[in-house]
């Protein structure tokens, strides 16, 4: 990864810009400016790279020490598809996500990732964001700094049909996974996984596609978990490896809000009633109406809120291209539940031992309340409920 620094512009966010590259991709020329009299901000950058790219845009507020400014509000020349040229072209709603603020040292990353990243994988860039709740509201993590590293994660949840083909693997090769994915259809998500198989699962992926897997029954980590029930440390993970695992509570909940700080859900939601900041064509919950609530597995297809749901809505992908990370099934979180360690500030993996394990982000069969970017449940690791998950991939 490379930067590239640029001066200052003494406007009325005073944006100096920085530029960041993931593989291939050369990013440069990197321009940021407030519109006169308007709280959007014009971000221009080149781009070298030798087909389609993916980018992400992260702002500052202190000089570049940290980019954990809210900024989901993006139009133009950013997520997937943007083709190589000089001049593209981002427009930033400031007075969407960051409203009433005020920089004299703001500055603007632009990373750009090639398609040589994990297929069906979202880039999630690394750094600081404020964990945690703003409104003190029951079963939400107590808002406090946190910093990740850079990670991939599934854009969207598991389906039955990725499940079903890994288990049909899985079952060749050493495995013992207990079921093979419950779910309506084959693009609906799993959602009867217990945690231990989940994560069993996760190996076999791993090592279908030539990876190394990521949880091992010893802490030494020379036997990949492969079998029985099993609960699992931290020393027991590789963490450096290229192998698919379960994120961390904080990857989830960095991932989940997309760039957005604040907000309740992973789209622009802030303010103290969060009930009238979601409504049925935003996410699949309890009372959203839905054509697939009445069904017995109350699950959408996943990504299906895309511009084309019942009722109509719009793209509901998240800042980093995320779907159903409110609502659909809850998603499994590699931590045991517990007390946040505040001090653990830095890639923080949870406590060392538990009972129960994390998930996150509700379902069809709950309400909006579970929905929020914040909220914290628990369960069983055993539990066979409307429980799924999607991977992460670390950078090793």
């Amino acid at each position: 990864m490379k930067s590239d620094p640029y001066s200052a512009l003494a406007l009325w966010l005073l944006f100096g810009t920085a530029s960041a590259l993931l593989s291939a991709p050369v990013v440069s020329n990197v321009r940021a400016a407030q519109r006169t009299d308007s709280k959007l901000v014009d971000i221009y950058y080149n781009v070298a790279a030798p087909s389609a790219i993916t980018v992400t845009i992260a702002v500052s507020s202190d000089g570049g020490a940290s980019y954990s400014v809210p900024s989901a509000s993006f139009s133009g020349d950013f997520r997937s598809g943007v083709q190589p040229r000089a001049d593209r072209d981002v427009v930033w709603n400031a007075g969407i996500d960051w409203n009433g603020q005020f920089t004299t040292r703001g500055r603007v990353r632009v990373t750009a990732e090639d398609g040589t990243g994990p297929a069906g994988m979202a880039f999630i860039p690394g750094g600081t964001f404020m964990m945690g709740d703003n409104y003190g509201l029951s079963g939400d993590a107590a808002l406090h700094s946190v910093s990740v590293s850079d990670f991939y994660l599934d854009r969207f949840e598991v389906t039955q049909e990725l499940w079903h083909s890994v288990y049909t693997w899985a079952a060749l090769n050493g495995y013992t996974l207990s079921g093979n994915g419950e779910g309506a259809a084959g693009n609906h998500p799993i959602q009867t996984g217990p945690w231990y198989e989940v994560v069993k699962w996760c190996n076999a992926r791993s090592q279908k596609e030539g990876r190394t897997p990521a949880y091992y029954t010893d802490v030494a980590q020379t036997q990949i978990f492969k079998s029985g029930d099993l609960d699992l440390t931290p020393a027991m993970v590789k963490w450096t490896s290229n192998g698919y695992r379960l994120p961390t509570e904080a990857e989830w909940e960095k991932a989940a809000r997309g760039g957005l700080a604040g907000n309740h859900f992973p789209w622009p939601s802030f303010g103290n009633d969060y009930n009238a900041l979601i409504n049925g064509s935003m996410a699949n919950y309890l009372g959203s109406n839905d054509p697939f609530e009445q069904k017995p597995t109350p699950t959408t297809p996943v990504g299906y809120y895309n511009g084309t749901q019942v009722p109509t809505g719009v793209d509901m992908a998240n800042g980093y291209g995320l779907y159903d990370m409110a609502g659909n099934v809850w998603e499994w979180c590699w931590d045991w539940y517990g007390a946040y360690d505040v001090a653990a500030s830095t890639n923080p993996r949870g406590p060392a031992t538990g009972s129960v394990r994390v998930i996150r982000g509700g379902g069809g069969q709950y309400g909006v309340v579970d929905l929020r970017c914040a909220f914290r449940r628990k369960a069983d690791p055993s539990g066979r409920g409307l429980l799924g998950f999607r991977c992460a991939l670390g950078q090793p």
